[in-house]
């Protein structure tokens, strides 16, 4: 019937636009403009409003047509980064234009930044990084060649992560250098992952022995002589006092100070691990 007939809203229609959430921030410092292009193309093109940064700038007239492309442009300005908005908030035209000049301004000397981000790469290292934050540092700025058109193999990556390495993983860089095929990045990042996991249970071990066994024992002498009750502490003049009279036993001996003239006694004392005589003792003792 004519008049349960329903029409539905064109696909530019205001009744479709919903709040733009941003994921990314478009920064010249990260090189991410191909990530960031292609998530606003495709957000862009899930309302039908894709048109607005792909056809040749129009003096088109439509009230509707220039809000919606008003929108869009407030959604390309909101993806940037506070430095990037303010090179190109007062760029004239429609969202095309603005457009078309943030990708201007990323091809620009594109060449000079990407020779520049591969020597970074090449030249990378662990430092005092985990390995997990290395090697997400590493994909990290592959990704920003490869939006700087230079896309880094698979194999490169695996060289610049284990060339990096301290000597603590020298072992586990040594294995992995000579495995063949290759390992992919991954699977030589999960083999550090496991290799740095191993070390740090190894240091934990370590610490908790040495932590243990440097604890202090102290052992008491108690009194022996059958008396009740709770033996009175003595002083260390006592003590010193008690050793010299001879009240704990036939502990010590007196040693001649030379050894030849009782080798005996100095070879058997028990208070001294005994010493091999010099030369001079030897060459007296044959005379």
């Amino acid at each position: 019937m004519a008049g349960d007939e329903v029409i539905n809203p064109t696909p530019t229609s205001y009744t479709k636009i919903v709040p733009f959430n941003v994921p990314i921030k478009l920064s010249l410092d990260k090189h991410n403009y191909n990530s960031w292009s292609s998530f606003l193309k495709i957000h862009l093109g899930s309302l039908g409003l894709k048109p607005h940064i792909e056809r040749t700038a129009t003096s088109n007239t439509d009230p509707e047509w220039l809000k919606q492309d008003d929108l869009v442009k407030v959604w390309i300005l909101g993806t940037l980064d506070e430095s990037l908005q303010d090179q190109v908030v007062t760029t004239p035209g429609n969202a095309k234009a603005l457009w078309d000049h943030i990708k201007d301004l990323f091809h620009d000397n594109k060449d000079a930044r990407a020779i520049t981000l591969d020597n970074e790469l090449r030249s990378i290292k662990l430092g005092s990084l985990t390995i997990n934050a290395y090697c997400t540092k590493i994909r990290a700025m592959a990704d920003r060649l490869q939006n700087l058109g230079e896309k880094v193999s698979d194999k490169n990556l695996v060289m610049y992560a284990i060339n990096g390495l301290d000597e603590r993983f020298k072992g586990i860089a040594r294995l992995i250098r000579h495995k063949e095929p290759l390992p992919t990045f991954e699977t030589a990042r999960n083999m550090l992952l496991l290799e740095e996991s191993t070390l740090n249970d190894s240091t934990n071990s370590a610490t908790t022995f040495d932590s243990s066994s440097s604890s202090p024992t102290i052992l008491l002498a108690t009194n022996q002589s059958g008396q009740k009750g709770t033996p009175k502490p003595q002083s260390i003049p006592q003590l010193c006092n008690h050793f010299n009279k001879g009240m704990f036993g036939p502990l010590v001996r007196t040693v001649p100070a030379n050894p030849t003239t009782n080798p005996h006694l100095w070879a058997t004392s028990p208070t001294a691990a005994p010493h091999p005589p010099s030369i001079h003792h030897r060459l007296t003792a044959q005379h």
